[in-house]
């Protein structure tokens, strides 16, 4: 890790935002981010890695208020965070929240400075995240970035797959709905939100960190047990297979839908990435796993990468 003189120090904790506002690839958000931070090729948002430091912006297709109720001390702690502070403000004419965090993440303890703003429609969600030993020195940047960010006046851009790394392609059944953060989503109504009970979503995303992958197969069974939306899941089919002229690694499983107690079918494909993985992963009610999980085969088969 890059010593950082304590000029620079100064620097960083004096003029906490020094950069002109730059919108956030892929979201309707700008914001200046702090001084040294760079767009990331892997998330909306901005990074700089000598401080193992990031900002990353996510819009979810829902009522702030919803996402506002979790951010309490018990609904923080679910997550593994510790509330420091809360306040609302205004931030560009709009009600925020303005939260800062603790965390245990990756062997470290990080700080998180975090925004929450939106309407009954959509929300934002703006997380600056550091190691708790660069308080001192990237703390009050980080805040001040946060506090620099403004709404465009339209929503997020018609391109959902501005800034990202990859494409895929609408199926017979299959449309593509929109995008939160990273991820692209795939429904069979072409819409974002609720969907019907029995109603298929295929997601496709990039990680945000290097993972070892020396056993594909070990690291597939892993991740699936840790889709949060299910229970008890028991793989059913498993297999290397190929995506394009890569390798990757297919399983289907079927669990239980923690909210409705309904049998869901689960898909999924990890492929490795340069970066770390690409997941896949189509859900759908058993009842209709039969005509749904060729669909999520050949989406999956749409897959192929591209130049930001």
């Amino acid at each position: 890790m890059r010593f950082v003189t304590p000029i620079v120090v100064i620097l960083l904790q004096v003029s906490p935002v020094a950069a002109q506002a730059i919108r956030v690839t892929g979201t309707s958000v700008a914001l200046a981010p702090p001084p040294g931070f760079e767009p990331s090729s892997r998330f909306p948002g901005f990074e700089r890695a000598d401080l193992q430091s990031s900002v990353m912006v996510t819009e979810i297709h829902g009522p702030v208020a919803d996402v506002s109720r979790g951010m309490t001390p018990a609904g923080l702690a679910t997550r593994g965070m510790t509330l420091i502070s809360s306040t609302t403000l205004l931030i560009d004419g709009r009600q925020a929240l303005l939260l800062k965090v603790s965390q245990s993440a990756g062997g470290m303890t990080v700080h998180k400075w975090m925004i929450v703003s939106g309407d009954a429609r959509a929300t934002v969600m703006i997380v600056g995240t550091f190691p708790k030993e660069r308080e001192s020195q990237i703390g009050d940047a980080m805040k001040g970035s946060l506090l620099t960010a403004r709404w465009a006046a339209a929503a997020a851009p018609p391109n959902h797959f501005e800034g990202l790394s990859f494409r895929v392609s609408p199926t017979t059944s299959l449309k593509i709905a929109g995008r939160m953060s990273n991820m692209v989503m795939l429904t069979e109504s072409g819409q974002m939100g609720p969907q019907g009970p029995t109603a298929a979503l295929f997601v496709v995303g990039t990680s945000l960190a290097p993972v070892d992958l020396s056993d594909l197969k070990a690291f597939a069974a892993a991740r699936a047990s840790q889709t949060k939306q299910l229970k008890n899941l028991r793989v059913s089919e498993e297999t290397a297979m190929a995506i394009g002229h890569e390798g990757a690694y297919e399983l289907v499983a079927e669990g239980t839908d923690i909210a409705t107690g309904r049998l869901v079918t689960l898909y999924q494909v990890v492929l490795p990435d340069p970066a770390g993985y690409v997941l896949m992963q189509g859900m759908v009610a058993s009842t209709r796993a039969t005509s749904m999980v060729p669909e999520f085969r050949k989406a999956a088969q749409t897959f192929r990468r591209t130049a930001h």
